[in-house]
């Protein structure tokens, strides 16, 4: 298309540039003053284009209404379409909020995750697209909503788009889904208002704050953390210009919008700037919940310097905002591993296990700190219970970097022993297998009182007689297995299977 500026007020046309047809998945029409989709089936999309015209540079204007019938759903603008499977796809959802995509060779890619929308209404919808070179500039009802910088499709057609995020059993016997009535767009590609609007629209002037920190927050989301910060920064320096007309002192920044600062700077590397957000909301709100998070920031920031010692010091000071947080106990025990307080890390490694879901990873490195430590006692009774969580999870080789620890310690224990033998098992060592049970069983009998028996034991060792041919003992250690867990359905159905495979044979 060349420079011009194409209009079409649906309440005073009855003339339409988009190609308008109804197909199985919606229908479209002209109907009381506007283009009117609907879809007729849940989680899809549609879109109805301007055929035979591309556009590159343009400012898009539409104003549409979106009625999700009680469902959710999106309308918006798909533009340089250049097939089907590749275009851009701007979206405002019937929650309140904005998404750009742009698919290339039919593979999506997210520029914008759904950010939120400030005071919107649900309905009714202005969105301005500015397209200049590779910028790509949006507003929803008259505010700057986001930007992004992206060549992936430079020029293609345009078109008015309706999805469908319901789910496949929602409104079967309903006639539509969703609509969507598009009363108004302009498509201007006149050099000069897009030059106009694009300098509008990238001067920080033009752009209240809160709008970055919401894009900021969703760069965030996206794991984009150099873009989330320079919304950031640029939007505190837009507050302080602000601030500054009516008085000498600048802007103070949230904790929330420092919390936020410090994590993208960290996930950047860039430590000391992350440090001085943490310190800032720990002058300021010790005792918010930002203040907690902030401590466990800190803590993170201060393990990547290995500054282990001013952990240490940070933590007796800070300890009561965060106890009970696994993360912290994690870090912590790192913490006094390395500063070689082998006895302090056991203890948070033990409280990381209890307050994160019985970690075996966790147990298993306080093992290690308590043979460390020269408690021997306490190191083994974590290895086993390491181990024991390692094989329930079919974790083997966990369990197997485990062996040597519960070999070299473990050689009295009759549980250790038999965590051994189940191991072998598991690797058809069978040899190792019946050592280790003959063992533990030993060890066990010779315990006064004499521990409870493990059913699994003597099942894993009939299967090993078995296969080594000697049915009888077989049976007899299934049998014994059977007794010990009645209601385990497994080893009575293994039991009757192997009498009757033997029974066979010897016939």
């Amino acid at each position: 298309m060349s420079e011009g500026k194409l209009t079409i007020d649906f309440a005073k046309t009855n003339k339409s540039p988009f190609n308008i047809k109804s197909e199985s998945s919606y229908n479209a029409n002209l109907s009381n003053g506007s283009l009117e989709m609907g879809l007729k089936k849940p989680n899809c999309i549609a879109w109805v284009d301007i055929p035979d015209e591309e556009f590159q540079d343009h400012i898009i204007e539409a104003k549409y209404k979106l009625d999700g019938l009680g469902s959710y759903a999106a309308a918006g603008i798909i533009f340089r379409i250049m097939n089907d499977d590749s275009y851009y796809l701007a979206l405002v959802s019937s929650k309140g909020y904005f998404r750009l995509d742009v698919v290339k060779g039919n593979s999506p890619r997210t520029l914008i995750a759904w950010t939120e929308i400030s005071d919107f209404d649900g309905e009714n919808i202005n969105l301005k697209i500015i397209t200049y070179g590779t910028y790509l500039i949006f507003l929803v009802n008259d505010k700057w909503l986001g930007e992004v910088n992206d060549n992936t499709v430079v020029q293609g057609q345009i078109g008015f788009v309706l999805a469908s995020y319901a789910e496949s059993d929602e409104k079967l016997n309903a006639e539509y889904i969703c609509k969507a009535y598009l009363n108004y767009i302009c498509i201007d590609t006149r050099m000069k208002s897009i030059e106009n609007e694009f300098k509008k629209w990238t001067d920080d002037s033009n752009i209240n704050a809160e709008g970055r920190l919401r894009l900021a927050e969703t760069f965030a989301v996206m794991d984009e953390p150099l873009k989330a910060l320079d919304q950031i920064h640029r939007a505190w320096k837009r507050r302080d210009e602000v601030i500054l007309t009516v008085s000498s002192t600048a802007a103070v920044r949230t904790k929330k919008e420092l919390l936020l600062a410090a994590r993208m700077s960290f996930r950047l590397g860039n430590y000391t700037e992350a440090n001085e957000f943490l310190d800032s909301i720990l002058d300021q709100w010790p005792a918010s919940p930002e203040g907690k998070l902030a401590c466990m920031e800190k803590m993170k920031v201060l393990t990547e310097l290995n500054k282990f010692a001013e952990i240490k010091k940070f933590v007796k000071t800070h300890k009561f905002k965060l106890e009970n947080d696994v993360d912290y106990y994690t870090l912590l025990a790192r913490c006094y591993w390395e500063l070689k307080d082998y006895s302090d890390s056991a203890a948070a490694w033990d409280k990381a296990f209890e307050a994160g879901d019985k970690n075996g990873i966790y147990i298993s490195n306080a093992a290690n700190a308590y043979e460390l430590s020269g408690n021997i006692k306490d190191a083994l009774i974590r290895y086993i219970e390491a181990g024991r969580i390692f094989l329930n999870q079919d974790n083997m080789p966990e369990l197997a970097a485990l062996m040597p620890k519960l070999s070299s310690i473990g050689s009295k224990s009759w549980e250790a022993r038999a965590l051994a033998g189940k191991w072998a098992f598991s690797i058809e060592d069978y040899d190792k297998c019946v050592e280790e049970f003959e063992a533990a069983h030993k060890l066990r009998c010779a315990q006064k009182p004499r521990p409870k028996a493990d059913p699994a034991i003597y099942y894993l060792w009939g299967l090993v007689y078995y296969i080594k041919g000697r049915n009888k003992t077989a049976i007899r250690f299934l049998k014994r297995a059977v007794r010990l867990a009645p209601d385990y359905e497994l080893f009575r159905t293994k039991l009757e299977e192997i009498t009757l495979l033997i029974e066979d044979g010897a016939k």
